[in-house]
């Protein structure tokens, strides 16, 4: 079973770059999400001009005959479903999945080479102009610049298709229930419990289905209700394989307790190769609801593993771009994966708005942002994205003026003493201070929150920082000027 590239391009997107007719490089960026609406339109309007002009050229129907897979939105994959699916609100969606970084559409997979030569440069569709396709793998991925200026990535996915969409096994094979995204929990953490329940007879792939992990003549299956069927009895409810909360709920009743804790192990060795993906959240919830605990052995002669945390973002009450020049830049220095804790407490902002804030600030889509009720909470996170074996290297990052904080931490860490933990420890930890120890930028929290209560929008903008506009500004601003003046926010901290 390919595993590790399957289910690596699952967390990909967005990241080709294709030669214009100047001959220039043009790279495709994410969607960051301002008028969901009309940005999902633009979507719907450009892919249905492109069905459109397939069937004048060509006679056929690359959606589905009268569209009905674009009407649907079954022929969305991954976070693109979630984007479209008007089930969501805006401001859900938003507070979840600020950014895109790609629009994944299944095709019918004997139109893919058809598609490729009819995407050529300067054809425009809709609002969008094609500049460049590449094709890889089952794939074609289109960059295309909208009127705006904006370079977007398209990827059509070669499918098979029944009845006009693509069959309710590929729809699975590629999306991610909207219950796991806001958790944290991605599509391919659905794919790996699914190998994982599997065990010794069956094995789980994104390209074939469920099969035979012994008989290699097995062509496998790929619908939801024949998965689940082999994979729970005949008498599960089938309609819970396709989320990853479902299948958890499918192992607790359908298969014996005392097989729950091989499934975990075999669960999270499954995710030693998948780097840069936050799987505490996954790990988390199988351990909560399935009574298992982490009993892997950790072979210190592996490869040595990196985790880097700011335990706790100190917010006053959000975040201002000293902490991004501050804390941010050399956050990005520092090995292995990245890891911020943003504080659960509740003033005039709740903690989705400050992660919101601090990720547009800090501008890393490497970064994973966690709220959480305490510096042990993130601590964990960081511990569990290292989830394969070998030598595990915490790095944490604070202010000056939290070094003794630190030292706390550490010493705490080392003995065993923090709760969250559960016991597991690293086997070295390192302390950081950021480089730019003078505060030669003059931003603080105290002067941020004064220039609110003072009403001087010019200095709150520069603290905020200029990726958000004047009138976003100035509508956050206010938002802590009333904090303050309610009492929710001390305009001098004690």
């Amino acid at each position: 079973m390919k595993t590790f590239r399957e289910y690596t391009l699952l967390v990909m997107g967005g990241n080709i770059k294709v030669k214009t007719d100047k001959g220039e490089i043009a790279a495709a960026a994410p969607f960051k999400i301002t008028d969901r609406s009309e940005q999902t339109g633009h979507i719907r309007d450009a892919l249905g001009a492109i069905h459109d002009s397939m069937n004048k050229e060509h006679g056929i129907h690359l959606f589905g005959k009268d569209k009905k897979a674009l009407k649907s939105g079954s022929m969305f994959a991954g976070s693109t479903r979630q984007l479209m699916d008007k089930g969501i609100s805006d401001a859900e969606f938003k507070k979840h999945k600020p950014t895109v970084g790609d629009i994944d559409a299944q095709i019918p997979a004997e139109h893919k080479d058809k598609l490729t030569a009819h995407l050529t440069p300067g054809k425009k569709f809709g609002k969008y102009t094609i500049i460049g396709t590449k094709k890889h793998g089952n794939e074609v991925s289109a960059v295309m610049k909208h009127d705006n200026g904006e370079h977007h990535q398209v990827d059509f996915e070669g499918v098979h298709y029944d009845n006009d969409e693509p069959t309710k096994g590929e729809q699975m094979l590629h999306n991610s229930s909207w219950e796991d995204t806001k958790v944290g929990i991605k599509g391919l953490h659905h794919k790996i419990l699914l190998n994982a329940v599997g065990g010794e007879h069956h094995k789980f792939s994104i390209s074939h289905g469920l099969r035979s992990r012994t008989d290699d003549s097995d062509k496998g299956v790929k619908e939801p209700h024949e998965v689940s069927s082999k994979l729970f009895g005949s008498n599960a409810d089938h309609s819970k394989v396709e989320s990853f909360h479902g299948v958890t709920q499918l192992i607790k009743k359908h298969i014996p307790k005392e097989q729950h804790q091989a499934i975990y192990d075999k669960f999270k060795s499954g995710l030693d190769k998948i780097k840069g993906t936050d799987h505490g959240p996954a790990l988390a919830h199988l351990r909560t609801h399935l009574g298992v605990k982490d009993t892997i052995t950790e072979n210190t002669n592996s490869d040595t593993q990196h985790a880097s945390v700011i335990p706790m973002v100190g917010f006053s009450p959000i975040s201002h771009m000293g902490h991004a020049k501050d804390l941010g830049a050399s956050l990005k220095k520092l090995p292995g994966t990245k890891h911020i804790g943003i504080s659960a407490k509740a003033d005039a902002f709740k903690p989705e708005e400050r992660k919101e804030i601090l990720s547009r600030q800090w501008g890393d889509d490497n970064n994973h942002v966690h709220i959480v009720s305490g510096a042990g909470e993130a601590i964990r996170r960081a511990h569990d994205s290292m989830s394969g074996k070998g030598k595990k290297v915490l790095h944490i990052l604070v202010g000056h003026d939290r070094a003794a904080f630190a030292q706390g931490l550490k010493k705490s860490l080392e003995e065993g003493k923090i709760k969250e933990m559960e016991g597991h420890k690293f086997d070295e930890i390192h302390i950081h201070h950021p480089e730019d120890s003078d505060r030669s930028h003059g931003m603080s929290g105290t002067n941020m929150r004064k220039a609110a209560h003072e009403g001087n929008s010019e200095t709150f903008h520069k603290h905020l920082g200029s990726m958000f506009s004047r009138p976003e500004s100035d509508k956050i601003m206010k938002k802590v000027k009333t904090g303050i003046e309610s009492g929710q926010i001390p305009l001098k901290r004690k």
